[in-house]
């Protein structure tokens, strides 16, 4: 598989490269072949095993940035013409801002939609189990679970009583509906895990009898973290999130 380089390795913690098939896979130096140093956006070709890359070779040296083109006319311009004004001189030093408080966070984006996260988990990203959702994404895709539920419901009430007369009740589409939103609602609790920065394997918890289901609870409460991780940028304060979306 091929894919480029989001973030070398390095002591900040693994390299993150992005495959062809817009998954994201960790790796280490280690498994760069001919001990070469990856640089950002460099090509590079890969074996995908689970969320990590093994056996990485470069694809062509690493991309150069472009040093920015002289100005002609102060080049060409002799030096006292390029001397700045008495009024110039004479204005007050701009001094750089305070940096933000410590624990604030950048202005949040504006989310899909709640209704757009559902059609999204239950299409698109079914099977999705790499990257970050934010809040309102998994709680959009609880609130029209849960609603789809009652709908199905209401119909294997309607169905029953056409069919049996009343007397007796199937479940069938409440039973098919249950089988198809298992996938979907696995991946999108284990999404929100990996916005926390924590790991996906933690949604087993909730095979913890009485407190398990609680513990995933209050994580699914807790915003959105603004800085990107090893599961790529925050879907709610970096706009680039939605490359990956």
């Amino acid at each position: 598989m091929r894919g480029q380089v989001l973030k070398p390795d390095g002591t900040d913690g693994p390299g993150l490269i992005l495959g062809d098939d817009g998954a994201r896979y960790t790796y280490t130096q280690g498994q760069v072949r001919g001990d070469s140093a990856l640089a950002r956006g460099q090509k590079v070709d890969f074996i995908g095993l689970g969320d990590e890359a093994r056996d990485i070779y470069a694809l062509g040296p690493a991309p150069q940035a472009e040093a920015p083109a002289p100005d002609p006319f102060v080049a060409a311009a002799p030096a006292a013409a390029v001397q700045p004004s008495y009024s110039q001189r004479q204005a007050p030093v701009q001094t750089r801002s305070a940096p933000p408080a410590y624990g604030s966070k950048p202005q949040p984006l504006a989310g899909d939609g709640v209704w757009t996260y559902f059609i999204r988990g239950i299409t698109k990203n079914y099977f999705r189990f790499t990257g970050r959702a934010r809040r309102q994404e998994y709680w959009g895709y609880t609130l029209f679970n849960v609603l789809a539920y009652v709908v199905v419901f209401i119909l294997d009430i309607i169905l029953s009583a056409i069919v049996y007369g009343g007397d007796d009740f199937v479940p069938l589409l409440t039973l098919l509906w249950f089988l198809y939103q298992i996938i979907p609602s696995i991946a999108v609790t284990v999404r929100r895990l990996h916005d926390q920065d924590l790991s996906g394997w933690l949604y087993l918890i909730t095979w913890v009898p009485y407190i398990g289901w609680l513990v995933i609870f209050v994580f699914m409460l807790i915003d959105s973290r603004p800085e990107p991780n090893v599961h790529g940028p925050s879907p709610k304060y970096d706009p680039s999130a939605d490359a990956f979306i």
